[in-house]
């Protein structure tokens, strides 16, 4: 079989808006910007005082900006991967176990079939 040597890592993620971030990183922080304008609004009147308000809609900010920055950013280097498919993956694994076993119980026995 033929070896060809390609010019870009096929196994990386790629850098496309501005070569700064890619797709997924795009689409959380549109979706994460979404959920912080959809309730900041709601939080800033909450007090009569303006001050009072901005420091309750930061402190209500910083989770969302936080959980959203770690799922897009945060690169786990022992398992060259991003924190989000990292998790997703650590969910699906204990579904997978025993599903890659060679042999297979029989649910139905041979003497049922008869």
């Amino acid at each position: 079989m033929r070896k060809e040597i390609v010019p870009i890592d096929m196994a990386s993620e790629q850098k496309e808006f501005m070569g700064l971030v890619s797709k997924r990183q795009v689409l959380y922080l549109l979706l994460g910007g979404y959920a912080i304008y959809s309730y900041a609004p709601k939080v800033f009147p909450l007090v009569g005082n303006w001050m009072v308000g901005v420091i309750l809609t930061i402190v209500s900010i910083l989770p969302t900006a936080v959980i959203i920055g770690m799922l897009a950013f945060y690169k786990i280097e022992k398992y060259h991967m991003y924190l989000d498919r990292y998790l997703l993956t650590k969910l699906q694994y204990k579904h997978q176990l025993g599903n890659w076993s060679k042999y297979k119980k029989n649910l139905i026995e041979k003497d049922d079939m008869y």
